[in-house]
C-alpha cells in the first residue's frame, strides 16, 4: 500500500447487486445489539463484523482526531502509516487504492478502510451498504449516551458528598470528583485547576497522557480554562482545534493530547471564581445541557470542599499554636532536669569503678526504655533489661543502623515494622567506638536526644579505659605468640613460663592455626587510605577471634603484617569449624577483606610448636593456591604436604599442569572417566584387575584407559618414579579444583 498514488473513483452501476436479505438483518441486529452497550463495543463488532461479510484481509475503523486520521483503536498511539497520514480530510464516496478500499461511514469523522479486497467491484458495493447501517448504529449509540439515567447521577453526587463529609484531605476529593467527572461524561481526561496568582494551576488530574498536562498552567483568556477565569460562565466546544472562541496558546498540547471537544464549569467561592473543572474527548462529540448542569454539580461540591477544608485548617491551626504556646515553658524545663539528673548519675557510675553493663542499667532507670550499647561492629556490649526475642530485635537494629547511616553519626530515630529505635555514634576523637540504642524510647524527642548523647559521652570514656589495659595484655600475649612459633628453644621456654604467669596456658593438646589476610592496606571506595584506618583495620582483625561463641578455645594469638597467628585448643573441638567461622568475622568486620587459613596437626608438646608452625604453612599455601578450599587442613594435604615442606613455595597448579599435560585437555566426561580411573588403580594398589572390579568394568577397558593415560601424559605407569609423579599430580589436581 505505501507509496501508492490516488486513483478516481469508481463509478457505481446502476444496478447494483443488494446483500441478502437474511445477511443485512443479522448485520442490523449484531450492530443494534452492540450500539446498546456503547461506542467502544460498537466499534469493537463491527470491525469483526465487515471483515467477515466483506471476506477481507483486514478492516480498520478510522476516527477524525486532533488534525487527522487514526485508527479507532490507536487514538493515543497516532497514525504511523503513510497512506493514512495522507488521506483527505473529508471523503463522501468510495475511494481505492490498489487492493484497498476507502468507504466513508459519517462525512469527516468515521471512515473504514478495508485491505485485501479481490472482487472489488461487487464488495465496494457491499461495504458501502454496510456503512450506511453502521452511521446508524452510530447515531443511536450517541443518542443514548446524550440522555444519561438521572439516578445514576444521583449516586454519583451523593459518592462525593459522601467523600466530602469523610475525608478531610483535599487531594483524596478532587481525586474522587475527577474520576466521577471522567466516568460520567464518558471524557478521556479531568482535571482540577485552582487559582493562584492570577493563574489557573492544574491540581489534579486524570487520564492525561503528556507530562505537560498535568503541570498546566493558563492566565485569564487562555484556553478553555482561562475563558472561563474570564468570563465566569460554563464554556464548551465541539473541536478543540477549529474552535475560534477559545485562543491558540495551547494548541500544540490539544495536539500531544489529541483531544477533540471540551467542556469547563468555574469554582466559585462567594461570587469569586477559585478554579475550573474541566473535561475533554479525543473524539468528536457534543456536551448536551444534561452534561453541563451535572457538570457544575460537581463543580459546587468542589468548591464545598474546598472551603471546608480551608475552614477547618484555619481552626486546627489555632488552637494547635494554642497549646504549644502553652506546653513549650513547661516541656523545656523538663528536658533540662532530665538531663542534668542522668549526667550526675552516669558520672557517678562511672568514676565508681562501674562496668557497661551498670552504666546501661542507669540510663534505663532515667528513660524507662531498654538500652543496648553496641561495638562498631554491632554486637552486643551491654544490654539492660534483658529483651524478649533478642535474636530479631538485634537483627532488625543491624539492619536499620547499617542501611541508615554514612558520615552524618548523630543520633537519628528508625522503625522497623512495629519496631522504633533511637541510635546514635559512641565516638572518641575521631574514633567510632560503637552505638548507643534506645528501644521504644518513652521520652519525647529533644529529650531523648540529650539523654542518648550522655550516654554515650560515658560509654565513649568507659570504653576508652578499658581498651587500654586490653590492648596492653593483647600486646603482651601477641608477644608470646611469636616467641612460642619463631624463638630459639631458651627464648620458648620463658615464653612459657610467661603465659603461665598471664592465664594463658598451652592446652595438652592443641594446633597451629594461621590466617593471612589480604587487603588489609587496600584503599577503599574513595581511593584514599589513611594511616589510622589502616590501624584500625588491623586491630578489628586482631580482636576478631574474640568474638566467636567458640573464643575459649584460643589461648594466644597474634597479628604481624598480614598473618593472624593463633594456638587453639582440639579437645572436644572441630577446629576447621573455628577456621570458617574466623574468616566469616574477620570479612564482616572489615568487608572487601579476603582470608586464608592453615590447620597444623594437633600437637601434645608445646616446643614443638615450630614444627606446627611449619606445618600450617604448608596448608596454608595450598589454600591460598587452591580454588576451591580457604580453609586446609595439613592432614588433608598427604603427601603433597611433604613435597611443599622440601620444596617451599611450590606452585601445584604448574606442577599439575606440566605432569598431566593434555590430559586435563581432553572434553568432559571423557577427561572425568580417565581421572576417575587413574584414581582407583592407585588406590587398588596399581592392579588393574582390582580396578576392573571396583569399577564394574571389563579389564581390557581398564587397560585401554591407562594406555591412553600414558600416551596422554608421556609418562609410563610401569616405572615407579613416572608413576610416582602421576600420583602426586592427581593428588594435588585433586586439591586445588
Amino acid at each position: 500500500m505505501s507509496g501508492t498514488a490516488l486513483l478516481a473513483p469508481r463509478e457505481t452501476p446502476n444496478d447494483h447487486p443488494h446483500l441478502a436479505t437474511e445477511v443485512l438483518r443479522n448485520a442490523i441486529a449484531s450492530l443494534a445489539n452492540a450500539a446498546d452497550r456503547g461506542p467502544q463495543a460498537l466499534f469493537a463488532e463491527a470491525r469483526i463484523l465487515f471483515r467477515n461479510l466483506l471476506a477481507a484481509r483486514d478492516v480498520r475503523l478510522l476516527v477524525r482526531s486532533a488534525g487527522g486520521w487514526r485508527e479507532w483503536e490507536k487514538l493515543n498511539d497516532g497514525a504511523d502509516e503513510a497512506l493514512i497520514e495522507r488521506l483527505p480530510d473529508v471523503f463522501s464516496e468510495t475511494m481505492q487504492f490498489e487492493d484497498t478500499i476507502f468507504v466513508p461511514v459519517r462525512d469527516g469523522s468515521v471512515a473504514l478502510l478495508v485491505e485485501g479486497m479481490n472482487d472489488s467491484g461487487a464488495l465496494c458495493d457491499r461495504a458501502a451498504t454496510l456503512s450506511n447501517v453502521f452511521r446508524l448504529a452510530i447515531a443511536s449509540s450517541e443518542s443514548q449516551s446524550g440522555n444519561p439515567d438521572k439516578l445514576d447521577a444521583i449516586r454519583v453526587f451523593q459518592r462525593v458528598a459522601n467523600k466530602i463529609l469523610k475525608s478531610r484531605n483535599l487531594q483524596e476529593i478532587f481525586l474522587q470528583i475527577t474520576h466521577e467527572a471522567k466516568a460520567r461524561l464518558s471524557a478521556d481526561i479531568c482535571g482540577i485547576m485552582l487559582l493562584e496568582d492570577d493563574a489557573l494551576v492544574m491540581k489534579r488530574c486524570t487520564g492525561n497522557l503528556a507530562a505537560e498536562t498535568a503541570s498546566l498552567r493558563m492566565k485569564a483568556g487562555q484556553g478553555v480554562g482561562g475563558r472561563v477565569l474570564e468570563t465566569r460562565q460554563p464554556c464548551s466546544i465541539e473541536d478543540y482545534i477549529q474552535s475560534e472562541i477559545i485562543s491558540r496558546d495551547f494548541m500544540n498540547l490539544a495536539r500531544a493530547e489529541r483531544v477533540r471537544s471540551a467542556l469547563a464549569v468555574p469554582l466559585m467561592s462567594q461570587d469569586q471564581v477559585i478554579g475550573v473543572l474541566e473535561v475533554w474527548r479525543r473524539k468528536p462529540s457534543t456536551f448536551t445541557p444534561q452534561h453541563s448542569a451535572e457538570f457544575a454539580t460537581l463543580a459546587d461540591l468542589a468548591s464545598i470542599a474546598i472551603e471546608n477544608a480551608a475552614l477547618l485548617e484555619a481552626r486546627e491551626l489555632a488552637a494547635e499554636k494554642l497549646k504549644e504556646t502553652h506546653e513549650e515553658l513547661q516541656r523545656r524545663y523538663d528536658v533540662i532536669r532530665k538531663s542534668a539528673d542522668l549526667q550526675e548519675s552516669l558520672i557517678s557510675t562511672l568514676l565508681n569503678g562501674g562496668t557497661l553493663s551498670e552504666i546501661a542499667r542507669q540510663a534505663h532507670e532515667h528513660m524507662r526504655s531498654p538500652v543496648l550499647i553496641l561495638d562498631k561492629h554491632l554486637d552486643v556490649k551491654a544490654c539492660h533489661p534483658e529483651i524478649p526475642d533478642a535474636d530479631s530485635i538485634l537483627h532488625a537494629i543491624r539492619v536499620g543502623i547499617s542501611q541508615s547511616t554514612g558520615p552524618e553519626t548523630r543520633y537519628r530515630t528508625l522503625s522497623k515494622g512495629p519496631l522504633h529505635f533511637a541510635f546514635q555514634s559512641i565516638t572518641a576523637g575521631s574514633e567510632q567506638l560503637g552505638w548507643a540504642v534506645l528501644i521504644n524510647p518513652e521520652i519525647e524527642n529533644e529529650s531523648a536526644q540529650l539523654a542518648i548523647t550522655e550516654l554515650c559521652v560515658t560509654a565513649a570514656l568507659h570504653q576508652t579505659k578499658e581498651r587500654a589495659a586490653a590492648r596492653a595484655l593483647s600486646d603482651k600475649l601477641a608477644m608470646l605468640t611469636w616467641d612460642l612459633l619463631e624463638g630459639p628453644d631458651h627464648l620458648r621456654q620463658l615464653a612459657l613460663q610467661r603465659a603461665q604467669e598471664l592465664n594463658a596456658e598451652i592446652p595438652g593438646e592443641y594446633c597451629v592455626v594461621v590466617c593471612h589476610v589480604d587487603g588489609i592496606d587496600k584503599p577503599g571506595k574513595s581511593g584514599l587510605l589513611t594511616g589510622g584506618e589502616i590501624e584500625g583495620r588491623r586491630r578489628s582483625v586482631a580482636e576478631a577471634p574474640d568474638c566467636l561463641p567458640a573464643r575459649r578455645i584460643v589461648r594466644l594469638s597474634g597479628l604481624r603484617g598480614n598473618e593472624l597467628a593463633l594456638v587453639v585448643s582440639t579437645r572436644d573441638v572441630r577446629v576447621r569449624d573455628f577456621a570458617e567461622s574466623l574468616m566469616a568475622e574477620i570479612t564482616r568486620r572489615v568487608p572487601g577483606l579476603v582470608a586464608y587459613v592453615g590447620l597444623s596437626r594437633s600437637c601434645s608438646d608445646p616446643m614443638l610448636m615450630p614444627g606446627a608452625w611449619k606445618d600450617a604453612h604448608i596448608a596454608l599455601d595450598v589454600a591460598r593456591q587452591s580454588r576451591k578450599a580457604t580453609v586446609v587442613d595439613f592432614d588433608d594435604v598427604g603427601i603433597a604436604g611433604l613435597l611443599m615442606g622440601i620444596r617451599d613455595g611450590a606452585d601445584f597448579h604448574e606442577f599439575v599442569n606440566e605432569t598431566l599435560g593434555k590430559l586435563l585437555e581432553e572434553k568432559s566426561p571423557q577427561r572425568e572417566v580417565l581421572l576417575q580411573t587413574l584414581r582407583t588403580f592407585f588406590s587398588c594398589n596399581c592392579s588393574q584387575q582390582a580396578a576392573a572390579k571396583e569399577l564394574r568394568a571389563h579389564q581390557k577397558t581398564i587397560a585401554y584407559r591407562l594406555d591412553k593415560i600414558e600416551r596422554l601424559t608421556g609418562l609410563r605407569l610401569a616405572a615407579h618414579e613416572q608413576r610416582v609423579l602421576l600420583y602426586l599430580a592427581l593428588r594435588m589436581n585433586d586439591l586445588i579444583t
